[in-house]
């Protein structure tokens, strides 16, 4: 993804698995989850991702892995100070030639960027054909799926028996214990 960027590095995207890897995840009953945050992207920050970029590398997987098998994301931040400073003392536990660093020192700093575009990208996806269903299993409801499977030992077709039933517990649940 992102590969034709300017300045792009090989990868593409900073934290992206390849897609052989992808691919592989997605046969064995797992999802991948591309990141949102700018400075990850390799050849696109400093700036902002917009909800097109994001929209964009969900239908990228989808397209490579299928509906079922993505997700998005959920390591959105709102301030690098401490990733900087973990990675900065301790660089040499990362395996990536001096991207992260380098994109700290140019100055890459967008954080929280899911959170701020989300509304947008819905909009996005729907525009693209995308059916409620289909974004239920993209924001969380394949992650529910793999986690009951491997923490609670459910079959996939037991788990979609079941699923109404989670969300209507989810939902009873949200609004006895309300947040801000």
């Amino acid at each position: 993804m992102y590969k034709s960027e300017p300045n792009a590095t090989p990868r593409g995207c900073y934290r992206a698995i390849p897609d052989d890897e992808a691919v592989r995840a997605a046969e064995a009953g797992g999802y991948v989850s591309p990141t949102f945050t700018e400075w990850m992207m390799d050849g696109v920050w400093p700036d902002d991702i917009s909800p097109k970029q994001a929209a964009d590398m969900i239908d990228y997987y989808v397209e490579l892995v299928g509906v079922d098998h993505v997700g998005i994301a959920t390591d959105d931040m709102f301030s690098t100070e401490l990733v900087v400073e973990f990675a900065t003392a301790n660089a040499s536990m990362y395996d990536d030639g001096g991207y992260m660093i380098n994109a700290f020192n140019k100055g890459a700093t967008g954080n929280g960027e899911l959170a701020k575009i989300l509304a947008a990208i819905t909009d996005n996806l729907w525009a693209r054909g995308y059916t409620n269903e289909d974004l239920a299993k993209i924001y969380g409801g394949n992650k529910m799926r793999v986690y009951a499977q491997v923490w609670e030992g459910k079959p996939p077709q037991q788990f979609l028996e079941e699923y109404p039933e989670r969300l209507r517990m989810r939902q009873e649940f949200m609004q006895r214990f309300p947040t801000h």
